[in-house]
């Protein structure tokens, strides 16, 4: 008896192993392959309902009404496209026509700080002039450098994006006999069981970092009027939705911003963002796990955990990836 409970618990240890091991592979190597793919069968279920609306009420064709519907979603997606860019065009000619002023500005603050700095340190000015210089001429290298890998990066994402785009058009004119064809194995059942499920859970932790991220600009804002900051409100939401990116966060804004203001003589305003910094994150610390574990049904501790480990392993991603790896390793088990 007990020799076949240690079989047992060995053979459960065992399978843990496998599904874990396949789940970090899988999404370490093979989810960034079919990525787009998953995208584009997304945007194909998304699109399903209006097209069948159009083929049912308006008497069209298959192929005419899924094109349609196709070429009102890129409509659409160009239009909010061409808002953002111009969006950009506006801030980019406001930044062009204020920039003697940006580098007065710029220039007197930087004399200030080298001067602060002169005080503090006992260096001249000219020694912290050469020495931010070679930093600033490093950084420049480093800069350069780093601009051509992100512009690979680019590249690459826009290469993706494509593709996406032209599988979904894809996808949706045979939406109907691809779903047959996965729902005719009990493997495409159970993928597109936990598939649904997961798909339950995913919304629901993407509501709950919006609602984080609504409190942390709330934060902000309120943080920035208080201090008497110009441009509070964009200036709040700006940094606000920094902070849902897990490599930015509100410190890589308060923390250099502090700094300069320290260095300048504005106490109140360092003590201020540094207290807005320090808000920020033990409000997102805390609602996380809680939010999180709420809406998805996890443990707040087993969802601290996922985002840990996934950062740990994925990087920046692991934000997102830590938690979808956990609700498919445990989907994943549930179905064996």
């Amino acid at each position: 008896m007990k020799t076949k409970m240690t079989w047992e618990n060995g053979n459960k240890i065992a399978k843990i192993l496998i599904v874990v091991a396949a789940v970090y592979f899988g999404m370490k190597f093979l989810f960034p392959m079919v990525l787009p793919f998953l995208i584009a069968f997304v945007l194909a279920r998304f699109l399903y309902p209006l097209a069948k609306w159009l083929e049912q009420r308006m008497g069209w064709k298959k192929s005419f009404a899924r094109c349609t519907a196709y070429v009102l979603f890129l409509a659409g997606v160009g239009a909010a496209a061409a808002g953002v860019l111009y969006l950009c065009y506006r801030m980019g000619s406001s930044c062009l026509e204020n920039m003697d002023g940006f580098m007065e500005n710029a220039n007197r603050m930087f004399g200030s700080c080298c001067k602060r700095l002169e005080d503090i340190s006992g260096y001249s000015m000219e020694e912290i002039e050469q020495t931010i210089g070679r930093q600033a001429e490093s950084f420049t290298g480093s800069a350069v450098s780093y601009s051509k890998d992100a512009g690979w990066y680019m590249i690459g994402l826009l290469a993706k994006i494509f593709v996406s785009f032209i599988a979904a058009f894809l996808f949706l004119q045979d939406y109907e006999g691809i779903l047959q064809g996965i729902n005719k194995t009990q493997i495409g059942k159970n993928a597109m069981h936990m598939l649904h499920e997961l798909k339950g859970a995913f919304g629901a932790y993407l509501r709950a970092q919006l609602l984080i991220m609504g409190v942390v600009t709330g934060v902000c804002v309120a943080g920035l009027l208080l201090l008497g900051v110009g441009h509070a409100v964009w200036i709040g939401i700006a940094i606000g939705f920094c902070d849902a990116l897990p490599f930015i966060g509100t410190g890589t804004v308060f923390v250099p911003w502090a700094l300069v203001e320290l260095l300048l003589g504005g106490y109140r305003n360092a003590a201020g963002f540094l207290v807005i910094y320090i808000v920020c994150s033990f409000i997102r610390q805390l609602l996380e796990p809680k939010l999180v574990g709420k809406k998805v049904g996890v443990p707040p501790l087993a969802v601290l955990m996922s985002i840990y480990i996934g950062i740990a392993l994925y990087g920046g991603s692991g934000v997102i990836l830590g938690p979808v790896s956990a609700l498919l390793i445990f989907g994943i088990l549930r179905e064996w």
